[in-house]
């Protein structure tokens, strides 16, 4: 069996695998990143909305190759068809073309000196007395055993490095997602992205419409617990009641699963770190994921780097990335879980009740996890008493 050294190997190589392996590699580490499929970003399977502090912390510049469609602003529907307008100002992105931009993640994580190793798929972590040494791995018929300092874990929601590292098998919450690509559509806000939430579009959780031109649209949603029946079915409901989305072909049919109960209770281990939805670094409400990987990929490929440096790849080490991205990200993603618990005691009508209290800002912000206690406090000023006692539920815990 094949036996290739490195100082880190990462399993992955989506937007959070990809800049660790760029971070790690801009401090001099042998850096190998690995990725199952023949090429990097396929199949998508992404909403593709993106904001811009996104792309500039990616380090990507918004050209026509990357960006499909600039988004000038945002509508949440609420059951009853009302709508709020989020400021443009406060919600500047994009829809991206996924494909693109993770392969040019990939290509800057190369040109700084990472390796990359198509068509390889971890089969499980190694481990010498107790602590992760590597890897191993299949490509073509051939299975290899790939050691290094540290392996990061980039593999998504199934991880195949957090269930073999001992560092979690599953989620207690996840949304099931399916979303079609729309074409000869006839938009005539493609600068708009939509949000539709409550039971009647997604139960436990929403509908959007993100289009990518005047013609061209991602349709989809996620359900959650307290759905009847699978989400594809709920999505060929949502496109056949709009006018403007039933004549649309399908021209891509994708979807998965999204890990939104919040952060896994351990994101490192001896000699091992994980990143990305395989660590459940999304915003739960919303179920974005790609900047909260790219600046976990960051920060953990430089912990990383420093760890092999010193000679020290114990947890204890590598427990500074956790520490790091729990400064704005993993509180972030911690209020955020707490609004999903508080949002699921209500249903339809008080959705409809809250949308006519509720401010753009306000949205924004429990979307976010962020202010949220200032947030409800206002809420309580102007809340009916139904909407009071669950915002005090949150306040109390």
């Amino acid at each position: 069996m094949p036996v290739l050294d490195y100082d880190i190997v990462i399993v992955g190589a989506g937007p959070a695998g990809s800049m660790a392996a760029r971070a790690a590699a801009e401090k001099g580490m042998r850096v190998l990143l690995i990725e199952e499929h023949p090429q990097v970003g396929v199949p998508v399977n992404c909403a593709e909305g993106l904001s811009a502090n996104g792309l500039r912390d990616a380090g990507i510049s918004p050209s026509p190759e990357v960006v499909s469609q600039e988004v000038k602003g945002v509508r949440v529907y609420a059951p009853n068809g009302k709508y709020l307008e989020l400021p443009s100002s406060e919600r500047a992105g994009y829809t991206i073309n996924r494909d693109i931009f993770d392969r040019r993640l990939a290509e800057m994580a190369v040109e700084d000196g990472a390796e990359l190793m198509l068509e390889t798929r971890a089969l499980r972590v190694v481990k010498e007395e107790g602590r992760v040494t590597g890897v191993l791995a299949k490509r073509g018929g051939e299975i290899m055993e790939i050691r290094a300092g540290v392996v990061i874990g980039a593999d998504g929601f199934s991880s195949i490095v957090r269930r073999t590292a001992g560092l979690g098998r599953w989620y207690t919450d996840v949304a099931t997602c399916a979303q079609f690509r729309l074409a000869g559509l006839h938009l005539e806000e493609p600068e708009i992205s939509e949000f539709y939430v409550g039971a009647k579009y997604a139960p436990g959780g929403y509908a959007w419409v993100f289009p990518k031109s005047r013609e061209v649209a991602n349709v989809g949603l996620g359900v959650r617990r307290i759905h009847k029946k699978p989400a594809i079915e709920y999505l060929k409901d949502f496109v056949k009641a709009d006018p403007r989305l039933r004549s649309g072909k399908p021209i891509l049919v994708n979807g998965g699963v999204t890990p939104v109960s919040g952060l896994v209770e351990q994101m490192t281990g001896d000699g091992v770190m994980l990143v990305g939805d395989a660590a459940g670094q999304l915003i739960p409400v919303t179920g974005a994921g790609v900047h909260a990987g790219i600046v976990a990929g960051r920060i953990a490929g430089e912990v990383a780097a420093e760890a092999v440096q010193s000679g020290d790849v114990s947890r204890r080490t590598l427990r500074e990335y956790e520490v790091r991205y729990a400064v704005e990200w993993g509180e972030r993603i911690r209020k955020s879980r707490r609004v999903v618990e508080m949002l699921d005691r209500f249903n339809d009508g008080d959705l409809n009740t809250l949308a006519e209290i509720i401010t753009e800002r306000d949205i924004l912000n429990l979307a976010n996890g962020r202010n949220i206690t200032r947030v409800l406090a206002r809420l309580l000023r102007r809340a009916p008493l139904k909407i009071m006692k669950m915002a005090l539920i949150y306040l109390s815990t």
